[in-house]
């Protein structure tokens, strides 16, 4: 096979010299070996595409090249005839056909096709899995470069929602995800950096929330949802342990309100309201019998 020096093999001031021309391959090949056997390094040049086009060696011949150091040296060996046996041994050492080049190529079964199929894809789903593991961070850009929306996931999963929605760099608004789903919500409504407002969320679709109206970090209106529509509202101002005031809804309109809420769960006032909110009697005064009132006073004994 054709070969070239490069400049791997020696520097820029190292000259190559042409020693011999000969009119085939084998011919230059067993000259070749003859000079590596005896430590001269050459090289093999032929302008016939690397032996693929045999028919163009004939104009300008197979060139055998040493370095110029070596020329004479090279030249001497040559001249040296050769006796039978290093003849036979060189000519030998030159027709053993290369595995590469004449050994039958093997053809892929389809077994061994459909294997190479299938690990394919599950190095793919594998390089996919272990890219979406740790928790990574997305973020939304307003038009001047603040972050107000943010994205975090674990493991591909999304766990967590925030977003900043006065643009002051802290994030006032949190929803918490697991499975998928939003359990829970906290919100920062007069934007000092605590949460005054938290929300859960149920399968069911009941939610509750709970609201520190004085911002002093106790919650004192607790309410409850179905399907997003309130159905009742209970005030326990500063930690009360029980209701004081308590709003009920029908269909996420005011009904009635309770007032004067004790500890044993009793309210001193009961008043009922159209959709209107006016306030609708439902019975008469207790002191003037014959006076119709807007609300009803209760007893413990009563209640």
């Amino acid at each position: 096979m054709a070969s070239e020096p490069s400049d791997d093999d020696f520097h820029d001031e190292v000259k190559t010299v042409t020693i011999r021309t000969f009119s085939s391959h084998d011919a230059a090949n067993i000259a070749r070996s003859n000079l590596e056997a005896h430590g001269i390094q050459c090289w093999i040049n032929a302008d016939d595409c690397g032996g693929w086009y045999t028919n163009l060696t004939a104009p300008g011949g197979v060139r055998l090249s040493v370095r110029a150091s070596d020329a004479e040296a090279a030249i001497a060996l040559l001249n040296v005839e050769a006796s039978p046996a290093e003849i036979i041994q060189i000519e030998t050492e030159s027709d053993i056909p290369s595995p590469s080049e004449n050994a039958p190529r093997k053809k892929l079964a389809l077994g061994q096709i459909f294997i190479g199929i299938v690990v394919g894809v599950i190095l793919c789903l594998f390089y996919q899995w272990n890219s979406e593991r740790g928790t990574k961070t997305h973020y939304q850009y307003t038009e001047d470069g603040k972050a107000d929306k943010a994205w975090i996931y674990r493991d591909g999963n999304l766990v967590e929602f925030r977003e900043d929605r006065n643009l002051d760099g802290d994030w006032d608004h949190r929803d918490y995800f697991e499975h998928g789903q939003r359990v829970r919500s906290e919100y920062d409504n007069n934007f000092d950096g605590k949460p005054d407002e938290w929300w859960t969320y149920s399968d069911g679709g009941t939610d509750t929330v709970q609201i520190d109206t004085d911002f002093n970090g106790v919650p004192d209106e607790f309410g409850i949802y179905k399907n997003k529509i309130i159905q009742q509202l209970d005030i326990k101002p500063n930690g009360s342990k029980f209701t004081t005031t308590r709003e009920i809804f029908k269909n996420g309109v005011l009904t009635e309100i309770l007032r004067g809420g004790n500890s044993n769960g009793n309210f001193k006032e009961d008043v009922h309201y159209d959709p209107f909110f006016n306030p609708i009697p439902i019975n008469f005064n207790p002191i003037r019998s014959n006076a119709p009132t807007a609300f009803q006073l209760l007893s413990p004994a009563s209640k």
